[in-house]
């Protein structure tokens, strides 16, 4: 077995770890929010976790009287000066598996030096580089991947920060779909693992992923994972935007994974419409428990609770599907050519 099915399939075990000590951090965390000067959040992070980043600006941002923005670290170490406003008074979350990426950690010290924001860290590894310049470290060592691809770690950090979120706006519900999205993340794999793996045997070469809100940015580490684990193609856009262009390269051989939010039954059911005109295959993601598009298959994620956290399943099921592809196309999903699990420069 390689090191990223281990790691997929017990990643259930890390969540509900994860949730149990975010839980019991609730005080402290929200504690170190109330010595922020302003209602203002940046988030740092660099490749997959600048993807993660993007999910919780989204989250932040949608939160009342709170700015947040995204920015990848190797943006900020060539632009510093330029993003001086967007960093001013804000409270800097970082996002790293190792917590060595050379872009994070010097653009955490530079802020530091120059600014002296708060720093909260979050990583999977204790003792790290970043460390030293942070205010507040949340290290959940248990979802440290061994594998050069993110898996584990990329869904509980998006746990992490949907907790974070909650704890901030005060919002239970946020909070108790998160719980729910953990509580039922082996049993949803378990469920859908067969069906997923049928989709990976039909004749396909890229992937698109649509995904609005709070998803996008974990929609787009989706499609990192069929590059990367795959080594197909992944793009991600938001749904309907997909039609503004890039809906011209879908073809029979394009699979499409779309994520249906809850609301504007019209637009969306059109957009799959469009969709299934170019002849690709098609998987629908919703709250519904029927295939009622027709999709080539359906992933129901009712009981999840809130859209935020449909993330979590939906991170699940795209890489046990970039991973069964992997198998299919004889790749090795655990160390695919000239990537590294961090950079340093």
């Amino acid at each position: 077995m390689y090191l990223t099915e281990q790691e997929i399939m017990t990643q259930h075990i890390a969540l509900e770890k994860t949730y149990a000590y975010l839980s019991g951090m609730q005080e402290k965390i929200r504690g170190f929010f109330s010595t922020a000067k302003h209602r203002k959040f940046v988030f740092l992070g660099s490749g997959s976790s600048y993807m993660l980043a993007k999910s919780g600006q989204r989250m932040f941002a949608a939160c009342p009287d709170t700015a947040a923005a995204a920015i990848s670290g190797g943006d900020y170490l060539i632009n510093s000066v330029y993003y001086g406003e967007t960093i001013k008074d804000g409270i800097i979350i970082t996002l790293s598996r190792s917590g060595q990426t050379s872009e994070i950690v010097r653009a955490v010290k530079y802020i530091k030096e120059h600014y002296g924001n708060p720093v909260i860290s979050i990583s999977m590894k204790d003792n790290n580089d970043i460390m030293p310049y942070s205010d507040f470290n949340l290290t959940l060592d248990w979802c440290y991947d061994k594998s050069v691809c993110q898996t584990r770690t990329v869904t509980n950090l998006y746990l992490s920060l949907l907790m974070l979120a909650a704890i901030y706006s005060g919002d239970d519900d946020l909070e108790v779909s998160g719980r729910a999205a953990a509580e039922q993340n082996q049993a949803f794999r378990e469920a859908y693992r067969p069906a997923l793996k049928s989709i990976a045997e039909k004749n396909w070469d890229n992937a698109v992923i649509l995904a609005d809100g709070a998803l996008n940015g974990i929609a787009e580490e989706g499609a990192l994972a069929f590059t990367e684990i795959s080594m197909l193609p992944g793009r991600q856009f938001n749904l309907l935007d997909y039609r503004h262009g890039p809906i011209v390269l879908s073809d029979e051989k394009t699979l499409t994974i779309a994520v249906l939010n809850p609301g504007a039954e019209r637009l969306q059911s059109a957009m799959v419409e469009d969709l299934k005109s170019h002849n690709g295959i098609l998987i629908t993601v919703s709250a519904e428990t029927e295939n009622q598009y027709g999709a080539d298959a359906h992933i129901c994620v009712d009981g999840t609770g809130r859209f935020e956290a449909w993330g979590i399943p939906l991170i699940g099921m795209i890489q046990m599907l970039a991973y069964e592809k992997s198998l299919l196309l004889g790749r090795n999903p655990d160390a695919p050519a000239g990537l590294d699990a961090f950079i340093t420069l």
